[in-house]
């Protein structure tokens, strides 16, 4: 006799979350510093022209290059805290038996969220850039981040190296006074952070993506007296990631074991101002949005699932405050509005370039 049942298991959302950095248009230290120089006129200025140029001829850690043989050592240490009311996806698996004594086939039928859950993850990101001018416009460059976590909901902290990147950049032309500046990148990242697909769930948090990617972008911006318009777009192809042993769930009393995930392409697009209320204060304003397809999902029973794709726009304000003549303290506040989005995000952000370090390369 034909019998059959559906059966519900929770399966933490697998798709691969969108990051956001500044080679993806994060508003930089820089930007903001463009700005002010734009409103700071000196009267012994011959032009504003010539003035431009001198802005747009420094070297910046965005949008102009290292000088060739240079090098440029940066350190940034990052606090966010994520608020969110997420869903929890559901993998919904129909249990087929063809006799009494016969052992049940599985196949999946469904993947979706059913049920709603509060989130809050704290997080500090100490991060050291290190970039090399091969050419005045042509740098290579890598980062090294390494990230502690805390998450309200399960009381569950996690300190370990994030995932290590090597980088790109190239500007194709040369920028000139009331031009717009063009910078093309490519970055490699490496899986050297705790994954996702391999910490237990609700003991261990994750501190990188948990696969290999590789990502092509354009940054531009553009000096608009008084305000910095700033653009970027990416593209980040992840790298299938076998051999994993991951138990998400169990079905009919048995553990399903994830063994492989293929992620699926994500873009990325920034689109922002940054202008200055006064020389020790400036103001950015950013829309970022992201859009990952769906990731593949194969179990140790040969069962196989696609998780849901995911679109998550977010709207930047971020104020900066000069802490001295080459320091900003940046603080950010963000809000979600999309599904896949944060509910709310907040960001304090410490950059300052290692001199000492750098003048003993």
């Amino acid at each position: 006799m034909l019998a059959s049942m559906t059966l519900l298991g929770l399966l933490a959302a697998a798709a691969p979350s969108v990051l956001w950095a500044q080679a993806a248009g994060e508003a930089s230290p820089e930007e903001q510093e463009r700005a002010r120089e734009v409103l700071r006129q000196k009267e012994s200025d011959p032009s504003k022209e010539e003035n431009l140029e001198q802005i747009l001829n420094k070297t910046q850690q965005d949008y102009s290059l290292v000088k060739q043989g240079w090098w440029d050592i940066f350190l940034n240490i990052d606090y966010t805290y994520f608020g969110d009311a997420r869903s929890q996806d559901a993998l919904i698996i129909e249990q087929t038996r063809n006799g009494r004594n016969q052992q049940p086939t599985f196949q999946v039928v469904d993947f979706r969220p059913i049920d709603v859950v509060q989130d809050a993850q704290h997080t500090i990101t100490p991060r050291l850039s290190v970039d090399y001018g091969v050419l005045d416009n042509l740098s290579l460059g890598f980062a090294l981040p390494v990230v502690g976590k805390y998450d309200n909901v399960d009381d569950v902290t996690e300190f370990d190296i994030g995932d290590v990147s090597m980088r790109l950049r190239w500007q194709p032309f040369a920028a000139l006074p009331g031009q717009a500046r063009w910078t093309l990148l490519g970055e490699v990242t490496a899986p050297t952070g705790s994954s996702p697909f391999e910490t237990e769930l609700g003991e261990e948090l994750a501190t990188g993506d948990g696969y290999y990617s590789a990502s092509l972008g354009v940054n531009v911006s553009k000096v608009i007296d008084p305000v910095v318009a700033f653009g970027s777009f990416s593209l980040i192809q992840g790298f299938k990631e076998d051999g994993l042993d991951q138990v998400r769930q169990t079905l009919d009393g048995q553990p399903l074991i994830l063994t492989e995930v293929d992620p699926g392409l994500q873009a990325q697009l920034g689109l922002g101002v940054a202008f200055a209320l006064s020389y020790d204060v400036s103001m950015t304003f950013q829309y970022q949005l992201g859009y990952a397809q769906e990731t593949d999902l194969k179990f140790a029973n040969g069962l196989s699932a696609s998780s849901l794709d995911q679109t998550i726009g977010v709207f930047n304000l971020t104020t900066g405050f000069r802490l001295s003549p080459d320091r900003v303290l940046n603080v950010s506040v963000g809000f979600g509005n999309t599904e896949a989005s944060p509910d709310v995000f907040l960001g304090v952000s410490l950059p300052f370039t290692v001199e000492k370090l750098s003048q003993l390369i």
